[in-house]
């Protein structure tokens, strides 16, 4: 469900103007007139427009098909790429991975598809409605040399979350922004006319995503080394990325109105790089590490405890800890509980990989919630993300009551984490 996607609405809208902005790069933008010439061209959009948004709908409708579906089965290898990614080996390699394709936007080298291939797909069915489906379906692969980049950056994300319902929004979302250009200029193609030129603004698109694929592989290098350091990466990005695309970038130098245009976007990220400490939340739960001489200590007190079973390079762990559990609403919630940390980042620990046997765990992040007696509440276990309202409708179907208390104290004998 849409609700169950970290920030909702605004990270669709998001991801749906990532898709848009996949269009301003310069293999795919100057090729926006050639591909809606398939729909037949501007005469015939003038004459019969509603026949051509059926055939931009159609093309559209591909576009999404492809995208959705190579999300999807991204997400199916979620339990393949948990299992690889206990290796921080593995991490330091995608960051690699995403470091080269990140270089590709900055124009070190190109992915570049044989000229007879591309030219043959776009000679091929132009009249036909399922060869115009056809022609949506594989323009990612047209496309490659400027969005297989970001595309394979976000396959991987949506392969570590393991989520095929989220998986399918994002690219669904993220094809909708891909296509809407096409939607627009082939149901009224005379819009073609008044489109801005090619030029060094499309450059600085390109340069825009691959300062997103450098962010994306210090976020796999994080996780690797040092995921205590993941809370200040925006600041980096925003910082870093608006000192260069604002002032250091030498795209459309020449032009004034473009030049203003860059040093405003800098601006802008840099500012919100100054305030973003500042909009951290001020409140956190705190929590114990698990052994089991606490959890023996909690029944002995007969409190109910939280188990939280987490991993480093567990995206949505991380997702739940920013935007639920610090929810002022969901700490006061958790108040009366022992909170234990289950750290399965490396299962080489007796403790952890006996209590993941014990509990049937499967994947993190899972969330358990035990009585006072020690029995797990299975109705109200917790696997994945989930929102600050679905967190606490779980918290008050529990059969029991947990005791208040005015501060949120652990037992001494526990680590903080």
């Amino acid at each position: 469900m849409i609700t169950d996607i970290p920030g909702g609405t605004i990270t669709l809208i998001g991801v749906f103007l990532a898709g848009l902005g996949l269009n301003l790069t310069p293999c795919v933008y100057p090729m926006l007139t050639v591909t809606v010439s398939l729909f037949g061209g501007s005469k015939s959009a003038v004459q019969n427009p509603a026949r051509a948004f059926l055939k931009a709908s159609i093309y559209v409708l591909g576009i999404a098909t492809m995208y959705s579906v190579l999300g999807v089965v991204a997400a199916f290898t979620g339990e393949f790429f948990g299992t690889l990614l206990q290796s921080k080996w593995v991490l330091i390699g995608i960051a690699f991975l995403l470091f080269a394709l990140a270089l590709s936007m900055f124009g070190v080298y190109t992915f570049q598809l044989p000229g007879w291939l591309i030219q043959k797909a776009g000679s091929e069915q132009r009249a036909s409605l399922f060869g115009i489906y056809l022609s949506g379906l594989f323009v990612g692969v047209f496309a490659a040399p400027c969005i297989g980049p970001p595309v394979i950056a976000l396959l991987t994300f949506v392969g570590t979350k393991g989520d095929p319902t989220f998986a399918f929004w994002m690219f669904f979302v993220m094809s909708l922004g891909l296509g809407t250009p096409y939607l627009i200029l082939g149901t009224f193609s005379g819009l073609l006319k008044k489109l801005p030129r090619s030029g060094a603004w499309l450059v600085w698109m390109e340069h825009l995503f691959g300062v997103v694929l450098l962010a994306l592989t210090l976020f796999y290098l994080m996780i690797a080394l040092a995921p205590m350091l993941l809370s200040w990466l925006p600041v980096i990005t925003l910082l870093s990325g608006g000192i260069y695309l604002g002032f250091l970038e030498k795209s459309g130098v020449a032009s004034k109105s473009f030049s203003r245009f860059k040093k405003t976007v800098g601006v802008l990220a840099i500012a919100v790089a100054i305030l973003f400490p500042m909009l951290q939340p001020k409140e956190k739960l705190v929590w114990g590490e698990y052994t089991p001489q606490a959890l023996e200590l909690a029944q002995k007190e007969g409190k109910p405890v939280i188990l939280d079973f987490y991993a480093d390079w567990c995206i949505p762990c991380h997702e739940i800890e920013q935007f639920t559990y610090s929810n002022p609403e969901v700490i006061h919630a958790l108040d009366g509980f022992t909170r234990l940390k289950v750290d399965l980042t490396e299962l080489d620990a007796k403790g952890p990989a006996k209590l993941v046997e014990q509990f049937k765990v499967v994947g993190v992040p899972t969330i358990l919630f035990l009585d006072p007696q020690g029995e797990e509440v299975e109705e109200a276990r917790i696997t994945g993300f989930v929102v600050p309202e679905e967190f606490l409708s779980i918290i008050r179907s529990l059969p029991f009551e947990a005791p208040s208390t005015e501060t949120s104290e652990m037992p001494e004998t526990l680590p903080q984490t």
